[in-house]
């Protein structure tokens, strides 16, 4: 296509592009209007716009379009280890695809309450979550909000095993929901709550060169 669309939106925006047609061709005057603004409003709502990732490889770019809501030191919810959770705020206007934040493997996804029994800490309560593994052997956990509503998530291609481009689309999640990030001790968090951040293209922070140093200084020189 032309304009650039997430693939779970193009049935939507086909349906009603041909309604459109239809209706004009009828000589529906004003049913046809609304159904052109509606074909409109579906492409800006499914619209994917092509995000190039920033340069450094360590750098964790933020997963949704939106607002740094907090910063807090807490514990990653599937290695219990200190770790750095940023959370933010999916905007209600921004587009609604979710992208890597870093080049990782998938070791583990938890869905409480629809994929699994419950939830492996209290913390991904209504959560879908994922347990990522970069090639260093550094963990950090990316977790999304599924009990908002209104709600779609297409995240169903994302199983554990499977690779996940740095920065690259995962699937789509709407509408306004909240995301976290947890980054292990000697991370270094480049944001701060308030502030926007676009996905695939905003860098929340930097991974240290392995988990087990925890070495703050190397994260911020491979991110200068």
């Amino acid at each position: 296509m032309l304009f650039p669309l997430a693939p779970e939106g193009r049935l939507f925006v086909i349906i009603a592009a041909w309604m459109t047609v239809i209706t004009l061709l009828v000589g529906e005057a004003e049913l046809g209007l609304f159904m052109v603004i509606l074909t409109v409003a579906l492409m800006g709502l499914f619209r994917n716009v092509r995000r190039k990732a920033p340069a450094p490889a360590l750098g964790v770019i933020a997963p949704a379009d939106g607002t740094i809501e907090s910063i807090t030191e807490t514990r990653d919810p599937f290695t219990k280890k200190p770790a750095v959770c940023i959370r933010l705020r999916q905007r209600r206007l921004g587009e609604y695809n979710v992208h890597a934040p870093q080049e990782a493997e998938i070791r583990e996804r938890v869905w409480p309450g629809k994929e699994t029994d419950e939830a492996p800490d209290a913390q991904l309560e209504g959560r879908l979550a994922y347990a990522l593994e970069t090639d260093e052997g550094t963990r950090l956990t990316l977790a999304l909000s599924v009990d908002h509503w209104p709600r779609m998530v297409r995240m169903q291609n994302n199983v554990p095993g499977n690779r996940l481009g740095r920065g690259k689309r995962m699937g789509f999640a709407g509408f306004g929901g909240t995301f976290e990030v947890w980054l292990p001790v000697g991370a270094q968090v480049m944001v701060e709550p308030g502030q926007r951040v676009l996905a695939g293209s905003a860098l929340l922070g930097g991974l240290p060169e392995s988990e087990a140093t925890g070495d703050d200084e190397s994260a911020a020189e491979v991110l200068q």
